[in-house]
């Protein structure tokens, strides 16, 4: 991911971006399309599979394929409460291991030994590892919530919910009818460049009474790729070591 940086390959993976300002309006009667913000944002989380199912979830590991051009990246993420992650990619042959142990961001390529991440990319990381998506608690990860009317994507109404951080911008467009989330936008600044990004979602299917997007096409810097998850599971057991950075055995 750190190949170009790390939004970048953050989103190619399909992972959110984690706001972290105060919430502003959160809970307020918003009304856009008949629905208030929080009825909007409660009706989503209730189709994903209710806040309850998503809070009590545990660990989550998803296998994935993505392509970008013609390169083609075999990913696996396994995630672990309360904010630690492991990334695991081959790309072109090379093998690369990125690590939040919940204090410091890792990475390792190749036979390499494991490399600390500098402060900025750790905190980078730590944003990414928070198990539970912002809409699950944005007070508690200090998002700022705006439902901004309603917008037609693939040919069908869907909400604009928009979360803010800082200088960067993430809108998140919910179907009108499933309440699931279609597109996403990701604007900002990353180490003094800016970015502008977009993924849509689709092929949702149930994992351990989840639902999950298994294609996510996305655009970004001119270019397009997708991501086709190959597997997926919530609360397997995963050992500790996973997230201790180590290089890899020859």
């Amino acid at each position: 991911m750190l190949h170009k940086s790390l939004v970048s390959s953050f989103l190619a993976l399909g992972l959110s971006l984690a706001p972290a300002i105060a919430a502003a309006g959160e809970g307020a009667e918003c009304h856009q399309g008949q629905l208030s913000l929080q009825s909007l944002v409660d009706k989503h989380l209730k189709a994903v599979g209710g806040k309850e199912r998503l809070k009590a979830a545990k660990s989550f590991q998803v296998t994935s394929i993505s392509r970008d051009g013609e390169t083609v990246t075999t990913s696996t993420v396994q995630r672990a409460r309360p904010n630690l992650v492991r990334y695991d990619m081959e790309k072109n042959g090379t093998r690369t291991s990125k690590v939040f142990d919940g204090q410091h961001g890792w990475m390792v390529e190749g036979s390499a030994a494991p490399q600390r991440l500098d402060k900025e990319k750790s905190a980078t990381m730590a944003e990414y590892a928070a198990f539970d998506d912002a809409l699950v608690d944005p007070k508690a990860q200090g998002v700022a919530l705006k439902l901004d009317g309603v917008e037609q994507v693939n040919g069908a109404p869907a909400f604009r919910l928009v979360l803010t951080r800082g200088g960067n911008t993430e809108v998140r467009f919910i179907d009108q009818q499933s309440f699931l989330e279609v597109r996403r936008t990701s604007t900002g600044t990353h180490e003094g460049k800016a970015y502008n990004k977009t993924a849509f979602f689709s092929d949702y299917r149930d994992v351990d009474g989840i639902k999950l997007s298994h294609r996510v096409q996305w655009e970004a810097d001119g270019k397009k790729g997708e991501k086709v998850i190959q597997s997926a599971h919530y609360d397997a057991p995963i050992e500790a070591s996973v997230f201790k950075p180590a290089a890899p055995r020859s």
